[in-house]
């Protein structure tokens, strides 16, 4: 007789069925975590051969984001369920979306302050990200690295066929030719100093600082998410001496020297009234007054009458010939009318020497401070007193042709020590400084 063996049945370990409710607990977990978050419908279209081809839907922007950053081919885009492009691969922020009496807000990524800017006078930006609940986009422009609502702007692809800003060389001239309309055209050209000798004629420079130049898009784009320079065309660097001297400092030019000036732009008399003659000019013999200003509050008499050409379009505009107001002081965008009005040429000039300049936008201790010089975006005046992101190029333009006419008096008397603008901008307008021997 065969003896039976019982076979005992296996138990599954307890252990082993807590492991298996706690996965499916985590899977439970994450798939409600990821329908929770959900933040809209984000498709991702790519670029093939001028063909745009459709790569998928997704219900978060990041995964739509992973899925563009993976992609065979340079040019593409996320475009929500309304078709708006909420991020690019590559390419410009197009700013110019509102009326010339609106600004555009963004948070500096470097500091977190908020800055301001104005798409009727520099169109484009460089796009370099978008955040990821895809609400915020990361441009570039004038040298500040900002995050803007993406609602105020427009996105674009890289494409030659738009009409960007962009550098060059002219007779020995540095060109910033601003885009004022991407899609249009229109722009406006600056000669704002000496070109540097690295940059060659009959070349375009891309560049949104004015401080690293690049003959490539792609690897300045490239360069710039990287928070790196290593492709730009100069390895350190460049500061126009217009446009980083600043106000503490003296200019060797004599009045004479500013009637000199606006002769060579055809303006020989003193205005006498709104509207004056071509030939006419509320600059004109103000020379002394500005010279004589400058010396009382240590303010760079040269730089305030180049702000003035600027503001008051070389003495021309209506407020600088009835109220006085040369410098364009409360003619804020969004109401220009509310201009001050001054009692005299004297008066203006003094308030901005002493009020705009000594005791605020040049004072350390002041909130508007970032740098006495005309700067941009990201260092100087420009930062505060302007909603134009070119307004410091545009003083160094007309302190650029200013010290031309005169046969460059100031930039052969005065070396600036501009590397000390990479250790900051207060060591920078302490001891950046120094006479020629």
């Amino acid at each position: 007789m065969t003896k039976k063996t019982k076979i005992q049945k296996k138990r599954r370990p307890h252990k082993v069925r807590l492991f298996i409710l706690a996965f499916l607990f985590v899977i439970l977990i994450g798939f409600l975590g990821l329908k929770l978050t959900e933040n809209g419908s984000f498709t991702v279209m790519g670029v093939f051969e001028d063909q745009v081809v459709e790569q998928g839907t997704y219900k978060h922007f990041w995964f739509a984001k992973l899925k563009m950053n993976f992609l065979d081919t340079e040019s593409a885009y996320i475009q929500r369920e309304d078709g708006k492009a909420v991020a690019i691969s590559q390419g410009y922020v197009n700013l110019k979306t509102k009326s010339i009496n609106e600004n555009t807000l963004y948070t500096s990524d470097e500091n977190g302050e908020q800055g301001y800017t104005n798409g009727s006078y520099g169109a484009d930006a460089l796009y370099l990200d978008t955040s990821m609940d895809g609400t915020q986009v990361l441009m570039k422009i004038s040298g500040v690295k900002g995050w803007v609502n993406v609602e105020e702007i427009q996105l674009y692809l890289y494409d030659e066929s738009l009409y960007n800003s962009s550098y060059s060389v002219y007779k020995g001239s540095l060109v910033h030719t601003i885009s004022t309309d991407l899609l249009q055209g229109t722009n406006n050209a600056l000669s704002i100093g000496k070109a540097p000798d690295f940059l060659e004629e009959d070349q375009m420079y891309y560049s949104y600082d004015g401080n690293y130049f690049y003959t490539d898009f792609s690897l300045m784009a490239e360069d710039e998410q990287n928070n790196t320079h290593k492709n730009a065309v100069n390895p350190t660097a460049y500061y126009n001496f217009y446009q980083y001297i600043p106000h503490t400092s003296s200019s060797t030019l004599k009045a004479k020297d500013y009637n000199t000036f606006l002769e060579s732009q055809g303006m020989t008399e003193k205005a006498k009234g709104y509207p004056c003659l071509d030939n006419q000019s509320a600059l004109y013999d103000l020379g002394r007054t500005f010279m004589d200003v400058g010396k009382d509050s240590g303010m760079n008499a040269s730089m305030m009458f180049a702000t003035a050409l600027n503001e008051s379009g070389m003495g021309k505009s209506e407020y600088a010939l009835i109220d006085y107001n040369l410098f364009g002081h409360a003619a804020y965008d969004e109401n220009p009318d509310s201009a001050t009005t001054y009692s005299s040429y004297q008066d203006c000039i003094s308030q901005h020497a002493y009020g705009f300049l000594q005791d605020g936008y040049a004072n350390m201790n002041d909130d508007r401070y970032h740098g006495s010089w005309f700067g941009n975006k990201a260092s100087g005046i420009n930062v505060m007193y302007a909603s134009d992101p070119y307004w410091g190029e545009k003083g160094a333009h007309f302190y650029y042709l200013l010290d031309r006419a005169n046969g460059f008096s100031d930039f052969n008397a005065i070396e600036l020590k501009t590397e000390l603008l990479d250790k900051g901008i207060t060591e920078y307008e302490e001891n950046a400084i120094h006479l020629k021997k």
